[in-house]
C-alpha cells in the first residue's frame, strides 16, 4: 500500500479536507500556491517542482537567494512562486523554529502522509438495517469490509474511518474516509459520484457513493 504523497493534486486534496487551522497547513498552502504559479506546463510532481525551484533560485534555497532574483520582464511567474516560498520559509522560521527549506517540506509531507494512511477518497455510506440483511451489531471506525464496484468483479478491502463518529449502527448514514488495499488495481478507475457496495464475504452490508477523491492516482482521467 503506497502511502507517500508525490503529486500536487493529492497534497492539495489532503490540505483541502484538513479543517483545522494550524501553521503546517498554512505552510503547505504557500507551497501549493508556489507550485501552482510555477510556469512549467502541467506541473504535477512535487519533487520535479522542488528540483526546478532549486535550479532557478539556487541551493540551499533561502530567502536571500529568492530576493536576488528580480523581475526581468519575463520571469513574473517564477518571481510570484518565489514570493510564496520566501513567505513559507519566513513563517516556518518564526512559528516553527525551522528555516531549512528541505526540512520544512519534509515536515509538511510527513504530517499529511499520516492523513494519507487512512484516506484515498471520502464517501457517504448507507448501512443496511439488520432486517434488510445488514449487520446485527454496530461497526466501529476502522472497520474493513470489502468494496465492490460495478465495473469489475474484483473486490478490495476498504478501511472505513468515520468522520465525526466512532460508531455506526445498522441503518445509519455516515460520511467516512476510505483507504483501499489494492490501489494499483484501481488506478485511473474511480470517479466522484461513483456508487459501490460494501460486504462481509457474500453478505451485503451497505452501499456507498464517492464524494471526493483524495488519491489522484485512482481518479479516472477526463477523456
Amino acid at each position: 500500500m503506497d502511502n507517500k504523497i508525490t503529486t500536487y493534486s493529492t497534497l492539495w486534496n489532503l490540505v483541502d479536507i484538513d479543517k483545522k487551522d494550524h501553521q503546517l497547513k498554512d505552510i503547505a498552502t504557500l507551497f501549493l500556491n508556489a507550485m501552482n504559479d510555477w510556469p512549467t506546463f502541467n506541473q504535477t510532481d512535487i519533487q520535479d517542482f522542488i528540483n526546478e525551484l532549486k535550479a532557478y533560485f539556487g541551493t540551499p534555497l533561502t530567502i536571500e537567494k529568492i530576493d536576488k532574483r528580480k523581475f526581468d520582464g519575463q520571469n513574473a511567474w517564477q518571481v510570484e512562486a518565489g514570493s510564496s516560498i520566501a513567505q513559507l520559509i519566513d513563517t516556518s522560521t518564526r512559528f516553527c523554529n525551522q528555516s531549512d527549506f528541505d526540512k520544512i517540506i519534509d515536515s509538511v509531507l510527513n504530517f499529511y502522509n499520516e492523513d494519507f494512511k487512512v484516506v484515498d477518497f471520502i464517501v457517504e455510506l448507507k448501512y443496511l438495517t439488520t432486517e434488510q440483511g445488514g449487520r446485527k451489531t454496530p461497526a466501529n471506525s476502522g472497520y474493513r469490509p470489502h468494496l465492490k464496484f460495478d465495473f469489475t468483479e474484483e473486490q478490495t478491502s476498504g478501511q472505513q474511518t468515520f468522520i465525526d463518529k466512532e460508531t455506526v449502527y445498522p441503518g445509519d448514514i455516515v460520511v467516512a474516509k476510505i483507504k483501499i488495499f489494492s490501489p494499483d488495481y484501481f488506478a485511473d478507475c474511480l470517479t466522484e459520484g461513483m456508487n459501490f457496495e460494501f460486504r462481509e464475504g457474500s453478505t451485503l452490508i451497505g452501499t456507498g457513493q464517492i464524494k471526493h477523491i483524495v488519491n489522484d492516482r485512482l481518479e479516472k482521467a477526463c477523456r
